[in-house]
């Protein structure tokens, strides 16, 4: 019963329930239905006990029964003993029932909007869709309109900026997979303000696309004028957000909070035992001379020869990102388009290895040719967002 391959749970108690969640099932194409019933069913043809699995175990051994005809995991439990077991496994979880039952029994575990997963609540004939949890960073609310379109159903969605039709910090983070320090206290403000029809400044230092509704929208020159009081259009604002993954701003002012996307990616080569101080040193070195903020990096790749270097190993657990590798057949496929070394041909199999890397992560779009630093090579690209 692995969630490897589903990251929607859907719930349901009753056999109209479990008319619905199939049919939820199939217009999404994914999730896992698990029908919750403690009396014992006629249909039931099989209960075996599964409490060595990691998706569903507690003390109480709960049984279940797998009816593959139409994907649906029987629960022989309590609700408030099952849904414990999978509440931090799954990314959504539908439940097919009254509002009251769900906020009973999710109560003990629910964290915070930053951990929780989403929950979405539906009767049991489809009329109301509802996002009851982590409608911003989880995504429930996304999730809720989606559901409503598929069922023909009506979305209830209560979080403060959607109703009144703006925009919100977090939801801006999470569609560039962006960093900000002091996050949940700035995103907090940050609400806050725009809910109450406060006055908060975006400067996009980039092609952006994301969601401005509520926010008033500067220009560079704004930017350089910010901290001077005798501009009138500026005197209201006493926050801006800049979006921006460089590492040091033209401008400065105590009124900014700096959103930097994830959207850089590394094509890094390196000799054989690289030292993987040596190695993240010279990224800090890179980065500077670039101005690039290192918390935009995305992705490092390299060919995959060096899948088992230390070096570079160390480098993307030190940045918590991932590596990943292409091929000699994958990056012979454009290196054509970069210098050539004759040496690293005869070595590795291809004739450059960090240009092809940043270009293969970034669908060419490569902003910084390669650098070279002791025995290192690094390229950057940029991922459109």
């Amino acid at each position: 019963m692995s969630t490897e391959n589903n990251k929607i749970a859907i719930i349901c108690i009753t056999e109209n329930g479990k008319k619905l969640a199939i049919k939820i099932q199939n217009r999404l194409n994914e999730g896992q239905i698990y029908f919750v019933k403690r009396e014992k069913s006629k249909e039931l043809q099989e209960v075996c006990n599964i409490s060595n699995d990691d998706n569903v175990t507690n003390k109480d051994k709960l049984k279940v029964e797998y009816q593959d005809s139409e994907n649906i995991v029987r629960i022989k439990d309590k609700l408030s003993n099952f849904i414990p077991t999978i509440f931090d496994k799954y990314r959504y979880i539908v439940f097919i029932m009254a509002t009251g039952i769900v906020v009973r029994t999710i109560a003990p575990l629910i964290q915070s909007k930053f951990k929780d997963p989403a929950v979405i609540v539906t009767d049991e004939k489809g009329t109301n869709v509802i996002s009851l949890l982590s409608g911003h960073m989880g995504g429930a609310n996304e999730m809720t309109l989606y559901l409503s379109h598929l069922i023909d159903a009506n979305p209830v969605i209560t979080t403060a900026t959607d109703v009144n039709n703006k925009s919100s910090l977090d939801m801006i983070a999470k569609n560039l997979n962006g960093y900000i320090e002091n996050f949940r206290d700035n995103v907090l403000k940050i609400n806050s303000m725009i809910v109450n029809n406060k006055p908060v400044g975006l400067f996009l230092d980039g092609d952006y696309h994301i969601d401005t509704r509520g926010f008033t929208l500067l220009t560079y020159d704004d930017m350089l004028n910010l901290n001077h009081t005798n501009n009138k259009d500026l005197e209201n604002i006493e926050t801006v957000v800049v979006v921006s993954n460089k590492r040091r701003l033209n401008f400065q002012s105590k009124k900014i909070i700096k959103l930097v996307p994830k959207d850089i990616v590394l094509g890094v080569g390196c000799k054989r035992n690289t030292d993987s101080q040596h190695m993240r040193e010279s990224l800090q070195e890179f980065l500077e001379i670039n101005n690039i903020d290192i918390n935009s990096i995305k992705t490092i790749g390299s060919i995959e020869i060096k899948k088992d270097e230390q070096a570079i190993i160390d480098l993307a657990n030190y940045l918590d990102v991932d590596f990943k590798t292409f091929t000699v057949q994958q990056i012979s496929q454009v290196d054509y388009l970069y210098g050539k070394s004759e040496w690293v041909k005869k070595n590795v199999g291809v004739y450059s290895v960090a240009e092809p890397c940043a270009h293969l992560l970034s669908n060419g779009n490569i902003i910084i040719e390669k650098q070279k630093y002791t025995g290192i090579t690094f390229s950057a690209g940029r991922v459109n967002k």
